[in-house]
């Protein structure tokens, strides 16, 4: 997280500095995909979010407005530094997961 030590120059102790806000996380996992929409499908997203990849994940769309605005996270769709893979659960079906990590 944003959340770093600081080192007194004096005396060498380290002290906790705690960043203004933290980043939400949201992790899912899209199971029992075929082969083709675990890649072509996957592909076809990335493509219509654009260069940037900007997303606006909503946790449960049942949620009263306030509860969706507090719960959703902007974020980028596989950023660089974020894991999305395909994992083969079994023979036909494989699995796909997701990272989004909150812009703050």
């Amino acid at each position: 997280m944003l959340d770093r030590r600081d080192r007194s120059p004096y005396i060498g102790a380290e002290f906790p500095v705690f960043a203004i806000v933290n980043p939400r996380m949201a992790a899912f996992t899209l199971p029992a995909l075929s082969t083709a929409e675990a890649r072509n499908q996957h592909r076809d997203m990335l493509r219509r979010l654009g260069a940037a990849r900007d997303t606006l994940w909503i946790a449960e769309l049942g949620d009263s407005m306030a509860e969706r605005n507090r719960r959703a996270i902007w974020s980028a769709m596989n950023a660089p530094d974020e894991d999305a893979a395909i994992s083969r659960d079994n023979l036909p079906l494989a699995s796909r997961g997701f990272r989004l990590v909150e812009r703050v």
